[in-house]
Order: C-alpha cells, then structure tokens, then sequence
C-alpha cells in the first residue's frame, strides 16, 4: 500500500504496457506477448494455437474487435484497459469448465483487493461489477478433445476497464472503470502481474477460491431474471454449486443453470 499514486500527482505517471515491469513481480515464468493494438487477443491466440506453450499471456493496449459473451462487443479503448489472455490446458469436462470463468473473476477481485483495497463485486458467471456497473468481463473459450470429452485448452480472455473514462450513450448506465470511483491512480503494469499472480495461486497451486466467490457475489440471495431461449422469467437466486452453477428457484422448482443471461433487480 505504500507504493499508491493519487491523480494529483497523475503528472509524473506513465502507465505504457511494459513486459519487463509485468515480469519482475511474476511468481511463475510465463510468456508473454504485447500488442499496441490487436483485433482481439482471444481470437489470436486461438489463431495461432498450435504455435504456443501453454501459460502464454497475450496483452494489447488496444483491441479494435474485443467481443464478451454471445459476441457481444467489449469496446477496449487505447491506454484504457487490460485487455488479455491466458492460454491453459484445464483438463476438465464442459460441466465443469465453468469453474475457469469463477476462477479467473476471483483472480481479479483478489488483486483489486490486495493493490488497491477496493472491494468489487462478481457477478455470475463472467462479470466484474463496482457500484453496480460493470468493470469487466471475462470470456473462456475452450477446445474439447472429441474423443475423452475434456477440455485441454482454453483461452481465458480478460477485458478490465481500468483508467478514469467517460462512458456515452447507453454505456452511461451500465459500465464505468476502476479509477472513476477512486482517487487512486491503477497501474495496469502492477494489476496485471497481480491478476496473474492470483490465477496462477488458485490455477497452479490450487488455492481455494469459491468460498471467496460466493462471499462476494452480488446475485446470491437476489430475485433475478433469467434470459434463456427468447424468454424470460422470475428467480431467487440461492447459491452456486461446486462446478460454478448458478442455483435458483423459480417457483416451487429449483434449477441449475450453466449458461444464461441474468439481471438483478435491486
């Protein structure tokens, strides 16, 4: 906590992406590789997946085609994000795979915390939420051995909104960064070697990770509408299994769902 700069002294800061400052303060050796702009470092690592070891992280400081879940754009701006990813051998089932999305939103809470004491909240599955809006997302995706039915990479993609940003239009309403609501100016160099640092504990080391999940989750114990096949309805959301499914009740019927869109209503 010593090391914090505040936006009065935003003067004497720079914040280029830095590959030797992001390695110094690794715990493991990973490769990495950054882009000043890129159309999106989930589709080129996917692209070129048969040419990387697996810890590979790719970073851009721009994405001109960032995309969240269902294709979704994810606007990724110059100089204002982390925008990467993580290639990973999971060996796990689809129905578990969830768990990587849980692992790597606790990654990011966990380095919140620790660099800035700023608490976030996690919305199930992939979202990233501060004051109710959304700073981040997370999008895996996976590549399924046919024949044992077990996922043996994925790309975990990591798109954060970190520098002081005016938002427009629609997004005013729905997503904001993590120095709009701090006076403290964000390393991106220092946040990305502390996500890492965080995923590799609770990937590598195997570290506990959904209790914490759990205990700051902004949708347990929240009446929530499902979006799920062009329909739509009322839940009470109850808790999150072992594999990362959402348990909720809908009715007098309790469901488990592995892919859905949600809303809380507040």
């Amino acid at each position: 906590m010593n090391n914090l700069k505040y936006k009065n002294n935003r003067e004497n800061e720079s914040d280029n992406l830095d590959k030797r400052k992001i390695l110094k303060k690794l715990k493991y050796k990973h490769n990495i590789e950054i882009f000043d702009r890129i159309e999106s470092t989930n589709k080129y690592l996917k692209s070129n997946i048969e040419k990387k070891e697996f810890g590979t992280i790719v970073i851009s400081n721009e994405q001109t085609g960032g995309y969240g879940k269902n294709g979704r754009k994810f606007i990724s701006e110059k100089n204002k994000g982390i925008y990467m990813s993580i290639f990973v051998n999971p060996n796990c089932s689809i129905q578990e795979s969830l768990k990587l999305t849980i692992l790597t939103s606790v990654a990011i809470w966990s380095a919140i915390k620790s660099l800035y004491n700023v608490e976030v909240k996690l919305k199930w599955v992939n979202d990233i939420i501060f004051n109710r809006l959304k700073i981040g997302g997370i999008l895996c995706e996976t590549q399924v051995n046919l024949n044992s039915k077990i996922i043996d990479a994925m790309v975990v993609g990591i798109g954060l909104n970190v520098k002081e940003n005016t938002f427009y239009g629609n997004l005013d309403n729905i997503a904001t960064s993590i120095e709009n609501y701090t006076d403290m100016i964000v390393s991106r160099n220092d946040l990305i070697s502390e996500i890492i640092n965080f995923f590799d504990k609770y990937f590598y080391e195997k570290q506990e990770y959904m209790e914490i999940y759990k205990k700051n989750s902004c949708v347990i114990g929240k009446t929530i509408t499902v979006h799920q096949n062009n329909t739509n309805y009322e839940a009470k959301a109850l808790d999150i299994d072992e594999n990362g499914a959402l348990i909720i009740k809908k009715e007098n019927e309790i469901i488990k769902l592995q892919s859905s869109d949600i809303t809380i209503r507040y």
